[in-house]
């Protein structure tokens, strides 16, 4: 077995055996990696076109896009709520950058990923 195989390997068993928390917070790291990706590469015009770039937009709107879709209003109630727009708003946000390949919208919605990631880890530590 290659490095790369046991790497996925091990990371397909962390996410099938972590708790909803955990999961959670497994979406913010993803996030918040792929937002500094996007970012990093729409900072140059050199690189602002190129498949990563790309690759890295997609995966920060389908993860934010996930973690939108696993609340639940009826039981989260205002917060909930209150999540759902910050989220809607951060995926409005990196789907500007991705029409105007400038890092404006990305850095927003960093900023906004990573203080609800550090509320979440005060909330659930471990």
């Amino acid at each position: 077995m290659s490095y790369a195989q046991a790497a996925a390997t091990y990371q397909r068993n962390a996410v099938l055996t972590a708790s909803p928390e955990k999961l959670v917070k497994m979406l913010y790291d993803g996030a918040i990696r792929n937002l500094e990706k996007s970012r990093e590469g729409l900072s140059s015009p050199a690189t602002s076109r190129t498949p990563e770039v790309n690759t890295s937009l997609s995966k920060s709107i389908g993860i934010l896009g996930e973690l939108r879709a696993s609340l639940d209003i009826a039981v989260g109630g205002k917060i909930a709520q209150d999540l759902d727009r910050l989220y809607e708003f951060s995926i409005d946000q990196v789907t500007q950058s991705n029409s105007t390949r400038t890092a404006v919208g990305v850095t927003n919605a960093l900023k906004i990923v990573r203080t609800l990631k550090e509320g979440w880890d005060v909330a659930i530590p471990g």
